[in-house]
């Protein structure tokens, strides 16, 4: 009994013992050689285009997010107006398709995009975006348009059941520093999610790209903060890139936001270095009227990479995911390791799917499985001013996740997998 014992508990212990399960590939589900627009009418293409707000080659889209519903899921992409020329900053894509690729449609509709920062009621620049189990998708409006700051930069709360408009808020001027500052990237904590909550207590985590801090919002509250900490400036050794054999510099500080619910793992652009700090800290308040740099102390080294990455995000698993520039590799890794190269996990993809990942989100499918999509726009052409439609440039691609997940359950699951008879 007790040498069947020790094998059961020596099996429940390998990863390898656990059901097996078939590696996934990386699957393109959608791409473009040029963004395709299209219009609900021609009266709005027809303003688009007699307005100069029309140019196709202008276009790179930045994140994508995903959202199951009982008709079918969504696909949104945003197209953030680094310049004129950009009908419309946030997109879902339709079933048609054109020689370029799919076609766009605006979300929720045109009206929505075609003040060009003139209306500061409407939307001036979507950057990203973050879709929660509420079925609510926020939406990170910057306010700029190339180098102008048009609006002050606003959180768009969108109730994805009715396409219709649940929030707004607008960022104080001492949330940013107009021009300085470029709100990009949205992480939402929902304190009360469903079944038995009701997604009124959450938290907002706005990274500053360059101006250097993070954003908290609290929905409670309906007022937001501002942290900095010398963790999220660029490290001048790591500002100039490489991807696929194209040199660019980009010196973007705090980039990529990701959570285990008790974490903040984040990480500059222009760095190899991740970096933590608990939401705790964060979501006080108090401590961070007065002090903008409060409790540095509480800010950690979690350790180094290989290379510069841009977009992160984390499964259910507490798997760290995101895509080195030079290799171009899709790496993993897990808090209950070290942070160093020694255990950066590859997870095999091609390279050339995967040239600038500049959004990468964890969602569920209508399984109830959770797989990455990231979106990649070969961000080193644009730097270098070598993007052509001759090729594909932009693409959606997902991954499930399930194979990883069984090889590495999480940790309280551990004694349901122990068998005594």
């Amino acid at each position: 009994m007790w040498t069947r014992f020790l094998i059961l508990l020596l099996l429940a212990l390998t990863p390898q013992a656990i059901i097996s399960v078939k590696q996934r590939d990386l699957e393109t589900v959608y791409q473009w050689k040029q963004l395709v627009y299209g219009f609900a009418t021609p009266a709005d293409r027809q303003h688009a285009q007699s307005n100069g707000y029309l140019v196709p080659e202008n276009g790179t889209p930045i994140d994508v997010a995903t959202h199951q519903q009982a008709k079918g899921s969504r696909v949104f992409v945003t197209i953030p107006r680094f310049q004129t020329g950009i009908p419309y900053t946030l997109a879902v894509v339709s079933d048609s398709n054109e020689a370029n690729g799919p076609v766009l449609q605006p979300y929720p509709d045109y009206s929505y995009h075609n003040a060009h920062g003139r209306d500061c009621n409407k939307i001036t620049s979507a950057f990203r975006v973050a879709i929660t189990e509420c079925n609510q998708m926020f939406v990170i409006d910057s306010g700029v348009i190339g180098m102008t700051q048009h609006c002050p930069p606003q959180l768009l709360v969108f109730d994805l059941n009715t396409d219709t408009l649940y929030h707004r808020y607008r960022f104080e001027s001492s949330m940013y520093v107009p021009i300085a500052s470029l709100l990009i990237t949205p992480l939402v904590v929902v304190q009360d999610p469903p079944p038995k909550g009701r997604c009124r207590r959450l938290h907002v985590y706005i990274a500053d790209v360059t101006h250097h801090g993070l954003v908290i919002y609290d929905s409670e509250l309906n007022t937001a903060w501002r942290a900095e900490n010398k963790f999220m400036y660029p490290d001048p050794d790591h500002g100039q890139h490489t991807i696929a054999g194209d040199n660019f510099i980009l010196m973007d500080g705090m980039f990529a936001l990701a959570t285990d619910q008790r974490q903040l793992y984040f990480h500059p652009l222009a760095s190899i270095s991740e970096y933590a700090v608990p939401l705790s800290v964060l979501n006080n308040r108090t401590m961070w009227m007065d002090n903008l740099e409060a409790m540095p102390e509480a800010f950690r080294l979690v350790g180094r990479r290989s290379s510069e990455c841009a977009a992160q995000a984390m499964d259910s698993h507490r798997n760290l995911y995101c895509v080195t520039f030079n290799p171009i590799k899709l790496i993993r890794w897990n808090p209950s390791k070290p942070y160093n190269v020694k255990y950066e996990i590859e997870v095999p993809a091609d390279p050339q799917l995967l040239e600038f990942v500049s959004g990468m989100k964890v969602f569920k499918n209508d399984a109830g499985k959770e797989e990455l999509w990231m979106i990649s726009n070969r961000y080193q052409k644009v730097a270098t001013g070598t993007l052509t439609d001759s090729e594909v440039n932009f693409r959606v691609v997902r991954r499930p996740l399930d194979d990883i997940q069984s090889q590495h359950p999480p940790i309280q699951d551990l004694s349901q997998r122990l068998i005594f008879t």
